[in-house]
């Protein structure tokens, strides 16, 4: 699952973007060059407030919605204008503690897909202990392609998935190591719009399925902020066990392992960042539970198979202290299993260009847009922090 708190708070910089009325735009100007910045704001927020959803998936097409957020603390501590940025809200080694929050969110995109759904991120003993839980339900109208990819064209399907999550984490001693366990339930109706024999992967034209896992995950985060970081390492080791006796119909396993890198390149002003990412399904699944390559450029669930590996580079110049260019390329390999023969090409590309622009200064966060090419289509992208979730 993505990051709850990283999702929310970028798109609470999405919101702070769209804010024009002048009596309030003394909060957007930053007093160190005069620019536009969310940090002010973004400190000092507290409360209930609302928050725009903007969905960019090329899987079910461009979206928009509306989020209802209660922010339990401030993003960080309270900074007068014009001194340093030195938040009161952090740990001993200078860490931001992050807010606990609760939302409430829904959106809708342009194939008729939407979601629904509610959820809490606590944050307790000076974020040595992080808490998730959230419940939701979708109805989400998706192309399945085979496993390994080798279809031309996909199968129209229809997915309406009820999720119930939990997640908790804990920090070891005073390092940047969490270690934690989570219980995902999806109890799910799927039905295919197809008039000629299905797929050997699909037991039925309609049915319902239900998987439920408990997994166990080691994490470790030594980025410079949690938004668009230039130095730092995020990786986590994650085995999630699908089981009868935690309320799965079907048993099985799924591995994941991922890094992303980020440094300064030659100089200051140019950020390398490298990502790294393998997953892998042991057993037999539903089909949408396969593992698919996730890059820029290619649809959700285009590419799935047995094992999934994902490589990708990205550089950012900052030409100037608030505007950044961004150059991007990737490669997946999805592996083909025993039930579909010789697919076509299981290893894909994808590259692009976007720019940035440095929205809030004081938490290390940048905005901006992606262009992005894959092997069947042009994608764009609206970013908020870093792409790579």
């Amino acid at each position: 699952m993505k990051s709850l708190f990283k999702l929310i708070t970028t798109t609470i910089l999405s919101l702070s973007a769209a804010a024009s009325a002048a009596s309030m735009m003394d909060d957007f100007i930053d007093p160190q060059d005069g620019m536009f910045d969310t940090s002010h704001w973004l400190a000092e927020k507290k409360g209930f407030f609302p928050i725009p959803i903007i969905v960019t998936e090329p899987a079910v097409g461009f979206g928009l919605g509306a989020g209802l957020l209660f922010l339990h603390d401030p993003l960080a501590g309270k900074t007068a204008d014009g001194e340093t940025f030195d938040p009161q809200n952090v740990d001993q080694k200078g860490r931001i503690v992050p807010p606990s929050v609760s939302g409430l969110f829904g959106a809708y995109t342009e194939n008729d897909s939407w979601f629904v759904g509610g959820a809490h991120m606590g944050v307790w003993k000076n974020d040595d202990i992080r808490y998730v839980g959230a419940l939701a339900t979708a109805s989400v109208n998706l192309k399945f392609y085979g496993l390994g990819g080798s279809a031309a064209s996909g199968l129209n399907f229809n997915i309406e998935p009820g999720i119930f999550f939990q997640q908790i984490k804990f920090r070891l001693k005073d390092s940047d190591f969490f270690a934690g366990i989570d219980y995902l339930l999806m109890d799910s109706t799927v039905e295919f719009e197809i008039q000629s024999s299905l797929p050997i992967e699909i037991p039925a034209v309609k049915f319902d399925s239900r998987s439920a896992s408990v997994s166990l995950l080691l994490d470790y985060d030594s980025r410079d902020t949690l938004f668009t970081p230039s130095s730092g390492l995020s990786a986590r080791i994650k085995a999630s066990f699908f089981r009868e006796a935690f309320g799965s119909d079907d048993e099985f396993e799924k591995y994941n392992v991922y890094a992303k890198y980020f440094t300064p390149f030659f100089t200051d002003s140019l950020i390398l960042g490298l990502r790294g990412d393998y997953k892998t399904l042991d057993g037999q699944a539903p089909f949408y539970q396969y593992p698919f390559v996730n890059l820029r450029g290619i649809p959700a669930m285009r590419y799935q198979g047995e094992s999934v590996a994902v490589g990708e580079a990205e550089f950012r110049w900052n030409f100037t202290f608030r505007w950044s260019l961004i150059v991007f390329g990737g490669v997946g390999a999805a592996d083909s299993v025993d039930f579909v023969p010789n697919p076509s090409d299981d290893t894909v590309y994808s590259k692009g260009v976007g720019f940035r622009y440095f929205i809030a200064r004081r938490f290390g966060a940048h905005a901006g847009i992606d262009i992005a090419k894959g092997p069947e289509d042009t994608a764009l992208y609206i970013t908020f922090g870093q792409a790579w979730y």
